[in-house]
């Protein structure tokens, strides 16, 4: 599976958000599975979202933007699953495109737990500005119902989702890692980093948003450590960072398309790499 780096030269983030959220039905992407029990269930094109089908109910990662839910939604219909199944929500990190969702979910799914990394209940308490990159783009607050913790994984049924505490494009970014069993019996571990954007580790957003740099050294010890895990099937939180899209009509029960260990180290490399040149150019 390439690495897809086009996230070099796309649009800024404001722009592809806009896209989505203007004209959702430009956007829109079928699910598909990206391992058993593993549904890209986003419904758009550009922020992830994962639904993890266990013998207990359904586990949500991420929410995406408020007015994707409803093609969100709509996938999970379209896979023979229902909402009402979410048993837990998983947020990668408090930024609207990951989260802008979730006050509606939440309303919509009183039972569910959702979580949060701690780091990250500033921006919901005290500094909601950094959620939204615009004021005219629909999000609410909502309060978490648990907080990651590295050592206490989260288990629902037959899967168990290891969170890693990964500060850097945000103070609480969590990253998530599972194992899923294929019908041959070859177990794969899955994995997305929480966030590796680099819009918030320049210096001029440090500056203006008043955040502390040290978030930028944290990101760069932090890939550093994930570098060393191995990750069979790397899931991407957005589509411009790993090549996904155009390998989805691929996937079998016989052939996998996405199983490639190579690609998360790449990709930690690649952020790592490009990281280091925004400090040598004093940005």
């Amino acid at each position: 599976m390439p690495l897809n780096s086009t996230s070099k030269s796309s649009p800024p983030p404001q722009v592809l958000m806009e896209r989505c959220i203007r004209r959702p039905w430009e956007a829109y992407v079928e699910p598909f599975r990206m391992a058993p029990g593993v549904w890209y269930i986003a419904g758009n094109d550009w922020v992830a979202c994962y639904l993890l089908e266990t013998t207990d109910g359904l586990i949500l990662i991420d929410t995406a933007m408020h007015e994707n839910l409803y093609l969100l939604l709509q996938n999970i219909y379209k896979i023979g699953r229902t909402p009402f199944e979410i048993k837990k929500v998983l947020i990668s990190h408090a930024h609207i495109d990951h989260m802008g969702a979730a006050r509606a979910l939440k309303e919509l799914l009183p039972a569910a737990q959702f979580y949060l990394g701690e780091r990250d209940l500033e921006f919901l308490h005290e500094r909601p500005e950094l959620i939204a990159g615009s004021p005219s783009v629909t999000w609410g607050l909502f309060e978490p119902d648990a907080l990651y913790a590295d050592d206490k994984p989260i288990v629902l049924g037959d899967f168990t989702v290891k969170t890693v505490s990964s500060p850097g494009h945000t103070p609480g970014c969590t990253s998530f890692f599972f194992d899923v069993t294929e019908k041959s019996g070859r177990v794969l571990t899955c994995g997305m980093h929480g966030g590796v954007g680099l819009n918030t580790l320049t210096r001029e957003y440090f500056e203006e948003m008043r955040q502390p740099s040290s978030l930028r050294d944290e990101f760069i010890e932090g890939l550093k450590k994930l570098d060393l895990l191995e990750v069979d099937i790397c899931l991407p939180s957005h589509t411009n960072q790993v090549g996904i899209l155009p390998l989805r009509s691929q996937y079998s029960e016989e052939f996998n398309p996405f199983v490639d260990p190579s690609i998360w180290h790449e990709l930690m490399n690649e952020r790592l790499e490009r990281t280091y040149a925004l400090i040598a150019a004093g940005q």
